[in-house]
């Protein structure tokens, strides 16, 4: 039985299940067994509902196998399997300091352990957490026009450019809403990142939103494979099985390096607007009508890396996407990147991702 898990979570158990002969019920915040059920082993994602928690003790009390699949109650000792929610943070920050942010934020409409534990991982001690549940009464949160009013006040009044996380994509599409509503542009003012990869809700925005891939399939195929190892009578691993966010999908929402120089911010755009021809410092610094040695002072100062690491990088970026999300070959891929041979674009990513492209498009 499992109960109640998200979509892709489910995936990754059916996978599972159909691959060893299981017979699955699922059920959504349940407070006891279905009748008639004679069942050997139950997934569970715990959430705050109290009668789900009563409902697991229960079956322990049976002898009935559990595993849950959150990490929203570590006072309750069960096996578990979890995405790795402190790494999930880590990821968001990391990416936010490649593209030279200074200034942090956290936005979630509530506040259990894994939220903790995401916010964790980003925060240091001058972000600033924003967390609806514990601020305003839980029916405003459906009304829309004072949701906006108040996380729009927040972000108004921070400093900027400002780097968002959000606990998941549908707290990610509600802060680009206050942004929007509030006159705030997204990425340029405030660059905002989900988690959950949920392509339905990133792709349909007025601003794309960028989201960390929270491999919550395999968190359903290796809490099935657990499950499958109790229920035959073997013992339980001593610590949580953290699995490991899959990466970012870069869109619109935090596709912005944060630079104080005007100079810097025009090189970037143009950078970026023509990363499907080769060109260098030279052309760089004249369409910017500056020296290259101001350029590439510049360069250094504010994003600690040289005019030709960032073009590399855009082209790296451009090109993971291209792989994952396009049906274009790798000869293709190079050709709009600016690399003239497919060669040595193919050498280039592997040095860069320790895999080639193929191997890369198979991974992603």
């Amino acid at each position: 039985m499992v109960t109640p898990a998200y979509q892709p979570r489910l995936a990754g158990i059916a996978r599972y299940a159909r691959q060893h002969g299981w017979q699955l019920t699922i059920l959504d915040r349940i407070a006891r067994p279905p009748r008639g059920w004679n069942g050997d082993g139950v997934l569970v994602t715990l959430r705050d509902n109290p009668e789900t928690v009563t409902f697991v003790k229960s079956l322990g009390k049976r002898g009935i196998s559990v595993v849950d699949l959150t990490f929203n109650h570590p006072e309750m000792h069960l096996p578990r399997v979890s995405g790795d929610h402190f790494a999930l943070g880590r990821v968001g920050r990391k990416h936010f300091e490649e593209r030279n942010f200074r200034h942090f934020a956290w936005f979630s409409t509530d506040w259990l352990n894994i939220h903790c534990l995401r916010y964790d991982g980003f925060a240091d001690s001058d972000t600033l957490r924003w967390v609806f549940a514990e601020e305003a009464p839980p029916e405003r949160l459906d009304d829309f026009a004072w949701f906006d009013r108040w996380l729009g006040e927040k972000l108004k009044a921070a400093p900027k450019p400002l780097a968002l996380l959000t606990y998941d994509d549908a707290d990610a599409a509600r802060a680009l809403g206050a942004c929007l509503a509030a006159g705030l542009a997204v990425p340029e003012d405030v660059a905002i990142l989900g988690i959950g990869g949920d392509r339905l809700i990133c792709e349909n925005q007025p601003v794309p939103l960028s989201s960390i891939e929270h491999d919550q399939g395999r968190t359903g195929y290796e809490g099935a494979k657990l499950l499958d190892r109790l229920m035959d009578g073997k013992q339980p691993p001593r610590k949580p099985i953290l699995i490991p966010p899959r990466g970012i999908t870069v869109r619109a929402s935090t596709d912005f390096i944060a630079a104080a120089s005007p100079i810097v911010r025009r090189a970037l755009e143009y950078i970026h607007g023509h990363i499907d021809r080769p060109f260098g410092l030279a052309e760089v610094a004249s369409c910017v009508g500056s020296s290259r040695a101001s350029v590439a002072r510049l360069f250094e100062q504010e994003l600690g890396r040289s005019v030709g690491a960032e073009i590399l990088r855009q082209r790296m970026s451009l090109a993971k996407k291209l792989i994952s999300e396009s049906g274009l070959s790798i000869s293709e891929i190079s050709y709009r990147i600016g690399f003239c041979n497919p060669a040595y674009f193919t050498n280039t990513f592997r040095r860069e991702t320790g895999l080639t492209p193929r191997e890369w498009r198979k991974c992603n």
